[in-house]
């Protein structure tokens, strides 16, 4: 089965959600209701035509192809907001959330401003069946205007904590909200956690499933999928961990 038909034969009952991991920090949400959240949709070659790197994982479906309610971008680097195929992903009827760098670079690319909505860390939106939080992020001074989400909706509650690095104090407000689904970078480089630190703010979140991220699209990039459970087990070993596979679909919670 390819992956756009996974996606629309995934029906997810009251109280429940579908999530897709997409490579690197891209995910899908769908709801109950059939509605699709993206988070950071990266679809192109954006990165090697930019930087020179190239991608190691194919995409699992074109830009043309994702028909989103909802796109979240939590940063303006290209393997998070993805220039190249953003207007293909921009339907009529999809609205799209970034921060204050981010979103500049979506009118230069003629995306319509009335799509868009501008956010900073404070903000909480509800739009159709999702209700989405802005949270603090530190990704360095190259993305000063970096920021987490939560996203609620059907009663499951993820943290995405977006490029980071792991600063308790600062992540104590995100942490408290009663995380259903935690998910981290574990790469270790510009600024992100590694895998140590993914572990250390899963047991401060102690949500009831941890999945790790970014990791493997690039040849450059670290990130140890194995490495982090294994740290798991040493730093929270009662909270549960899970490694997606690209393309796959993960329902939760398990009837």
């Amino acid at each position: 089965m390819n992956f756009v038909k996974k996606l629309e034969s995934a029906h997810p009952q009251k109280g429940q959600i579908a999530l897709f991991w997409l490579g690197q920090a891209s995910f899908l949400i769908k709801n109950s209701l059939g509605e699709i959240l993206a988070l950071d949709p990266y679809l192109s070659d954006m990165v090697e035509r930019m930087d020179g790197f190239k991608r190691l994982m194919m995409p699992v479906m074109e830009p043309e192809e994702l028909d989103a309610d909802i796109i979240l971008v939590t940063h303006y680097h290209g393997d998070h907001l993805d220039l190249d195929s953003l207007p293909a992903m921009m339907k009529p009827a999809t609205k799209l959330f970034c921060c204050s760098q981010s979103f500049p670079e979506c009118l230069n690319i003629n995306i319509s401003e009335s799509q868009m909505t501008l956010m900073k860390v404070g903000d909480i939106r509800t739009i159709k069946g999702f209700t989405i939080e802005a949270v603090f992020a530190d990704h360095g001074d190259g993305a000063p205007a970096a920021m987490g989400y939560i996203v609620e909706t059907d009663g499951v509650r993820i943290y995405f904590s977006g490029d980071t690095s792991y600063q308790r104090s600062r992540m104590k407000h995100a942490a408290d909200q009663d995380i259903d689904i935690l998910i981290v970078p574990i790469n270790g480089e510009y600024g992100n956690m590694n895998e140590r630190d993914a572990a250390m703010m899963a047991a401060q979140v102690r949500a009831r499933l941890t999945i790790p991220s970014h990791f493997w699209l690039f040849a450059r990039q670290k990130g140890n999928p194995y490495e982090f459970e294994q740290e798991m087990k040493i730093n929270v070993p009662d909270c549960r961990v899970y490694t997606m596979c690209q393309g796959e679909c993960l329902i939760f919670p398990e009837v």
